[in-house]
């Protein structure tokens, strides 16, 4: 019995020290000081080589410091590289980081106009990294990635806190640009007989100043138009304000306009659209009802809330014409007419409508724009 019991001891022993040595323990600890987390990524390609961005921001410009300080030295870091595959050029970074890099808080994915032609490229290289996500920011820009990156911060506080990784905070008050995530744009890349549109983003010098000195910051500033995953146009600030009425996700925005030739200023709280079609044998035509809801913010003199309302509608239906004209000039469906289409009419969208070449006419839409006025604030109209 008592040999038993020591055998029986001596048994559970063994497994327990077994068990020990299959534990992993700690032998793949990594500190994270000795890791460069890339935050932004720019992508170009010229003499078919991929030029390969990265951007790094150190966690001392993250974190808040004891007493409020504000963080002192460089804000962020930036790294180039080229290779023959988007992979390859971000291993080549890789080699002069002086750090192991990482994607697992990459944030932004900036793509140049050049670029476009390698979309399928890049955006498989992306995905194929575990650490990179499909929740991250993406743009496009005309700018050279050198000076793109070459921001400033105001209050020289993070990099971070800019519209490159919140352009949620900027279309809070203002909803000309949709903010799009990888997942997003991918979603409207394949979602049959849509027009997708990213955001331009481009450096400008001048708005903001400090200590005399002009800062550089992004602005979003007109978008690159895609159909069935190729980028056929580029629609300016000015040609595609039409498009914040349409916008499903709508959150404010401001009007300039003149009323019985008096400035006025009304914001907009509310947007809702409609787009129709009607089919006749062998063509159909569309008809875009959109209903605003504004208050006003600054008139000059005594005005009529009816000519205010029919002042702003007339304003917003030159504006969504203009945009539908420019789109059609870049061979583009701004208004998704052909998708209404695809969604509501099949048969006939495969009889017609679904060549690569089959575009809505000029005069084929129509447009309804109707606006209420609900709050006047302390100014008193007629």
């Amino acid at each position: 019995m008592m040999i038993g019991r020591h055998a029986q001891q001596g048994m559970k022993l063994v497994l327990a020290l077994l068990a020990a040595l299959m534990l992993g323990g700690c032998w793949d600890k990594v500190d994270l000081q000795d890791i460069g987390y890339l935050t932004a990524i720019g992508v170009d390609y010229k003499d078919e080589k991929f030029i390969l961005y990265g951007e790094m921001v150190g966690f001392s410009t993250v974190a808040k410091t004891e007493g409020g300080g504000q963080f002192s030295g460089p804000l962020k870091w930036i790294g180039h590289s080229t290779g023959d595959t988007v992979l390859y050029a971000f291993e080549e970074l890789a080699k002069s980081s002086q750090y192991q890099l990482s994607l697992d808080n990459l944030k932004s994915l900036v793509i140049h106009e050049r670029a476009m032609v390698k979309m399928d490229e890049i955006l498989d290289a992306m995905n194929r990294q575990r650490a990179s996500r499909y929740t991250v920011w993406l743009f496009g820009t005309r700018d050279d990635l050198h000076d793109f990156f070459a921001t400033d911060a105001i209050f020289s506080h993070s990099p971070l806190v800019s519209i490159m990784y919140t352009p949620d905070l900027m279309h809070q008050q203002a909803s000309m640009h949709r903010p799009l995530t990888m997942q997003l744009f991918l979603q409207d890349l394949d979602e049959r007989a849509y027009t997708t549109e990213l955001t331009n983003l481009s450096s400008e010098r001048g708005k903001w100043a400090a200590d005399k000195k002009a800062l550089n910051l992004n602005v979003a500033r007109g978008c690159f138009l895609f159909v069935n995953r190729k980028k056929v146009g580029y629609l300016t600030e000015e040609e595609m304000v039409g498009l914040r009425w349409v916008q499903p996700d709508f959150k404010k925005e401001l009007l300039s306009l003149r009323v019985n030739n008096k400035p006025v200023t009304v914001g907009v709280d509310r947007v809702s659209s409609r787009l129709t079609s009607r089919l006749q044998s062998n063509s159909t035509s569309f008809k875009l009802r959109v209903k605003l809801f504004i208050h006003a913010v600054e008139l000059e003199g005594q005005q009529n809330d009816k000519d205010i309302e029919q002042s702003v509608s007339d304003k917003v239906k030159d504006e969504i014409k203009r945009t539908y004209e420019a789109g059609l000039l870049q061979r583009a469906d701004v208004y998704q007419t052909k998708l209404n289409l695809y969604r509501y009419h099949t048969a006939f969208w495969k009889k017609h409508a679904s060549s690569n070449e089959w575009l809505p006419g000029k005069g084929d839409l129509s447009i309804e724009v109707t606006t209420k006025l609900v709050n006047t604030g302390k100014y008193k109209l007629k």
